[in-house]
């Protein structure tokens, strides 16, 4: 039995990500939310354009004993033809990371990867210095493939991007 249930991503899921979205603690490991602040109106933008793309597949995490919204996860960028797509997760509160949340949620958009949706390849970016999330992607499977250097000024300061991947084959291997 899986930690968590993954639905897909709804209008009504933005009050939730605004209580992470805006938190320096909470996104502070990823790049795409180090500019300014989002309104309540730009990440409702954000999430409608999410849900009718056909380059992104989001999912809310849910506790799957509880309901209790936990954050979320997607694929993105997804190139049919390549048949590749780029991972993204994310929990919300410090007080449920480091509980197996974030890597079940990881495993079920896997499923989907590799599953209905037949991809052969997952990528995703991880700052360098992000030991705790390259140390959890690289358990569940993924690979270094390259660092992208000072490819992010975040902080004042620029970082080295670390690219990860998942082949389909090496997924059906492991589960």
């Amino acid at each position: 039995m899986s930690l968590v249930r993954l639905r897909p991503l709804a209008e009504t899921d933005v009050d939730d990500v605004l209580g992470w979205v805006n938190d320096p603690t909470i996104v502070g490991n990823i790049a795409a939310f180090s500019g300014s602040a989002f309104t309540r109106e730009q990440e409702l933008t954000y999430i409608q354009r999410t849900i009718a793309s056909t380059s992104d597949v989001v999912w809310s995490i849910e506790d799957a004993a509880t309901g209790r919204y936990l954050g979320q996860t997607g694929l993105h960028q997804i190139h049919e033809r390549s048949r590749v797509a780029r991972l993204a997760c994310i929990v919300a509160s410090k007080g449920d990371m480091g509980r197996g949340f974030g890597s079940a949620a990881i495993r079920g958009a896997l499923d989907h990867a590799f599953g209905a949706l037949d991809l052969h390849k997952v990528w995703l970016m991880v700052f360098g210095t992000n030991e705790r999330g390259r140390r959890t992607y690289a358990r569940i499977g993924f690979v270094e493939e390259g660092i992208l250097r000072e490819e992010y000024f975040h902080g004042n300061t620029w970082h080295d991007m670390l690219r990860m991947s998942l082949l389909a084959r090496e997924w059906r291997a492991r589960s």
